[in-house]
């Protein structure tokens, strides 16, 4: 219950900042997103189709090698494993139930019953140290990805697509988002008071509304992405501070493409913009050249 409580805070503080994208039309649908996600909130708890508490079978609580297994969805994750084969789900997907593992998608695709579901493609729920790597795709849910607290997780090389929000941290530290495509999705990724993140080298293509939001989040670093697309391309709002875009290629969006705090000076907030490739900014001068 407390993750759901969480989640929900989470997802109101998003519904909050109205604002988040200049045009109107724009915010709305924002608004409605983030409605239509507090409807039909995330579960406190998971069961696989039959409704049962399903755990990956091990007598030990972590694995540092990937065994290759056949998975269930809604399964509790407490190895590390390796896909064998596509994964559909009803359900939440794969939940994570322990520290210091590895979820190797093996080349395979992890899909939910669609975006506008209540359903999470891999479920973090305040563990530390956990790799899901890929290549492998994860696709339509209501986010691909959620943190829900923990530190030091990462992700890498996997393509998010078809999900309302593909990469979702919130109270998260730590994390790392590296070598990803996201395309097709409401928002790439989305921080609520998280920290210490880094986002790099990562490829957000046709991501609606934004690439990448941080809302009340500090100290996160984004370099060296290309983000095309969206509405926004980069959002930061007023309460987040001290975070440092860097070396990015952030073009061809529909709106702006980096937005701090829909035009709070950076001296505010001391975020830093520095060697972005981009047209357009709020307020002026965060392109480089311009």
């Amino acid at each position: 219950m407390n993750n759901k409580i969480y989640l929900m805070a989470a997802l109101i503080a998003f519904a909050s900042v109205g604002a988040l994208l200049i045009q109107p039309t724009i915010a709305s649908a924002q608004s409605s997103m983030i409605d239509n996600i507090l409807n039909s909130a995330l579960p406190s708890s998971n069961t696989n189709d039959n409704n049962q508490p399903s755990q990956a079978s091990s007598s030990a609580s972590s694995s540092a090698v990937p065994i290759s297994t056949s998975l269930s969805c809604g399964q509790v994750i407490k190895q590390s494993v390796k896909l064998t084969a596509n994964l559909d789900c009803k359900t939440d997907g794969i939940i994570v139930g322990a520290d210091s593992i590895t979820i190797d998608l093996n080349g395979f695709t992890l899909s939910g019953p669609g975006e506008k579901s209540s359903k999470v493609g891999i479920m973090f729920a305040d563990n530390d140290g956990v790799t899901v790597q890929g290549p492998g795709t994860i696709k339509s849910f209501q986010a691909g990805a959620l943190f829900s607290g923990g530190e030091d997780n990462k992700i890498s090389r996997v393509t998010f697509t078809e999900n309302e929000i593909a990469v979702f941290e919130t109270g998260s530290k730590n994390i790392v988002i590296e070598d990803n495509l996201m395309f097709g999705n409401s928002i790439g990724v989305a921080a609520h008071s998280s920290s210490g993140s880094k986002l790099t080298t990562n490829l957000f293509k046709s991501n609606d509304l934004a690439g990448v939001t941080l809302v009340n989040s500090a100290s996160n670093e984004l370099s060296m992405n290309t983000i095309q697309g969206s509405v926004n391309g980069i959002f930061l709002d007023g309460q987040s501070t001290k975070n440092n875009v860097n070396s990015n290629n952030v073009l061809q969006n529909r709106g702006v493409d980096l937005n701090n705090g829909n035009g709070l000076p950076t001296n505010i907030n001391d975020n830093v913009f520095s060697d972005n490739n981009c047209n357009t900014s709020v307020p002026d001068g965060l392109c480089l050249g311009r």
